[in-house]
């Protein structure tokens, strides 16, 4: 009789949940704030940042290296759960901001150019990330107006597109490069190259670095929020501000 009762409140007992699958979160090598280790993400602010907030909430980060364009895309279709940094697309649900990003323009030292406002690019031919977002403003309005002009962009692609633009703008092959500030600094110093650059400008708004979920998937909503206190909690414990420090990146 007694292991009839038994054996009774096993079936009935509500079997655990099963755990859930980690988030596949995904974009290019963009150091500090993605960075990469051969084919592999190995940490970066954003990649940390997500993974910490998320973890408070009981979630799970996967992180995944794939160019930035293909990783909205697969974002979009559902094959992958979330982007890191993309541009405002009416595709993606966007988290909080994680941090903000000012975007610069870089010349060789012997450049006398400077950015004054969009008027001061007529006749001037940029070097750009295809895809990217530079400041959610007047600079990619002028970006889409202008692609597909050789005499006004001169876009760079894949996952190795800001390193291909410093070396185009280091071997003369364009005047001018737009990057986010931070992301230069840890590029001019992978190539020794520093000394060679002069800083000529930056764009007056900083971009709002997010993590980006598919609009129309089920969750984007539980996900955007379940990372929006995380990242409070981060914020009220100093792990943010520590992790600002160890990426080199200015407090918000």
């Amino acid at each position: 009789m007694r292991t009839f009762l038994f054996l009774s409140m096993c079936l009935l007992a509500p079997l655990p949940l099963r755990a859930a699958e980690p988030l596949r979160l995904a974009s290019d090598a963009w150091c500090p704030f993605v960075c990469a280790s051969g084919e592999h993400v190995a940490g970066g602010y954003l990649v940390d940042a997500a993974a910490g907030a998320l973890a408070a909430q009981g979630m799970e980060v996967a992180p995944l290296l794939m160019p930035l364009n293909r990783a909205v895309q697969e974002t979009v279709r559902g094959r992958i759960d979330g982007v890191y940094a993309p541009a405002v697309d009416a595709r993606l649900r966007l988290s909080v901001p994680l941090a903000y990003s000012r975007a610069c323009f870089y010349t060789l030292a012997g450049s006398r150019w400077r950015y004054a406002g969009l008027a001061s690019l007529d006749g001037q031919q940029v070097g750009i990330i295809d895809e990217y977002g530079y400041d959610d403003g007047q600079m990619d309005d002028y970006i889409m107006r202008h692609r597909g002009q050789p005499g006004a962009l001169k876009p760079a692609y894949g996952q190795a597109a800001g390193l291909s633009n410093l070396r185009m703008l280091l071997h003369g092959r364009v005047a001018v490069v737009l990057e986010h500030e931070a992301v230069m600094a840890r590029l001019a110093a992978q190539e020794q190259a520093a000394a060679r650059l002069r800083r000529a400008g930056c764009l007056e708004r900083r971009l709002p670095l997010t993590v980006g979920f598919a609009a129309d998937h089920p969750m984007a909503a539980a996900w955007q929020a379940a990372l929006a206190s995380g990242l409070r909690e981060m914020e009220a414990s100093g792990a943010l501000q520590a992790l600002r420090r160890r990426y080199q990146l200015p407090d918000d």
